[in-house]
């Protein structure tokens, strides 16, 4: 009975390691980019006890170099959300715990293994049909917590996604504060708590 057992454990093992190694190829294959993007961003912040108005940018991306952000009033851009996210993550040496298989979706948490990365956990909600990121609920070691919705139209990546945070490091220039100040929108602990929305245009690999 425990042979049984044994064979039962390490085919199950051997089964879930096979696809989880699929689907990893599969998000892999889909958010790959090769050389880089460029896109339009409208954002928005929604904080309690701030009034910020929404920015329109354009976004330049290119592998090895830093993020290009072009636009009248620059704010803020969170690292958390963008398009490259999705590729820097998966490329992340991390370890998959496989958390749950709700119908269409299955839900993994990636444990972050390289002593450099800013965030310690990441729990993805995946489309099977699809091998699309849906959410991520992302720790990071010192910048708080973010709670990542994606949305999608046509192509591979996001047409909006909406950034629920958690945070001590929310860094907006005074200028676009008016009368309003961080100082209010800050709980006990001295973190706030709020929403970026981001809405994604004219996308195009480079």
């Amino acid at each position: 009975m425990r042979y049984i057992l044994f064979i039962v454990i390490v085919f199950c093992n051997s089964f879930f390691a096979k696809a989880q190694t699929e689907l990893m190829e599969k998000l892999k294959a889909r958010y790959d980019i090769k050389n880089g993007y460029e896109t339009m961003v409208n954002i928005s912040i929604d904080v309690p006890g701030l009034t910020v108005s929404p920015k329109d940018l354009s976004i330049k991306y290119e592998k090895g170099k830093k993020v290009q952000i072009k636009g009248k009033g620059i704010l803020l851009i969170p690292k958390k959300g963008l398009t490259n996210q999705f590729s820097e993550l998966l490329s992340s040496q991390a370890h998959w715990i496989f958390l749950s298989d709700n119908g269409g979706f299955v839900n993994y948490k990636l444990v972050s293994m390289d002593s450099k990365s800013d965030w310690v956990t990441a729990d993805l909600k995946i489309l099977k049909e699809q091998s699309r990121i849906d959410e991520i609920d992302l720790i990071t070691k010192d910048s708080g917590e973010y709670l990542i919705k994606h949305s999608y139209s046509s192509g591979n990546f996001p047409s909006t996604t909406e950034i629920s945070f958690w945070t001590s490091k929310l860094n907006i220039p005074l200028k676009f504060l008016g009368k309003t100040s961080l100082n209010k929108a800050k709980d006990k602990d001295g973190k706030i708590k709020g929403k970026i929305f981001l809405k994604f245009s004219g996308f195009h690999f480079l």
